[in-house]
């Protein structure tokens, strides 16, 4: 299965990490956007390019995993996941329920029926990767 993990440059640690994780299971990462990193301050042309790869990434994966905290891009690439949905599987994590319930970071559309929000610690959510 391919896959694409979202989440904010913050993460990036924890992004190759769940990458790991489905990669050992013989799935296949559809794009790594931490070879990059944080992309802000760079030439308008390579800002076209990531964001051109990205996209491809998220709309070529069976799997979109998305780790909270995110910022503008990984929302984007919520969207995106949520737009190609029919045959995608989504995965919003939290270590906690604060995004979901309200208490803080709300977004509607972590609610949407095709999102599968998952909270428990980080290496719970590892052990879950490794099972798909």
């Amino acid at each position: 299965m391919k896959f694409y993990v979202a989440s904010g440059v913050g993460n990036a640690e924890k992004v190759n990490q769940a990458a790991a994780a489905l990669t050992a299971g013989g799935h296949q990462r559809t794009y790594d956007w931490t070879t990059h990193g944080d992309v802000s301050k760079a030439d308008p042309a390579f800002k076209r390019h990531v964001a051109a790869s990205e996209s491809h990434g998220v709309l070529d994966a069976e799997l979109v995993v998305l780790l909270l905290p995110g910022r503008f891009g990984t929302h984007a690439e919520l969207g995106m996941a949520l737009a190609s949905a029919e045959n995608k599987r989504i995965l919003l994590w939290s270590e906690s329920p604060a995004p979901f319930d309200g208490t803080e970071g709300f977004c509607v559309f972590y609610h949407h029926p095709a999102v599968e929000r998952v909270v428990c610690p980080f290496e719970e959510l590892l052990t879950l990767l490794k099972s798909i």
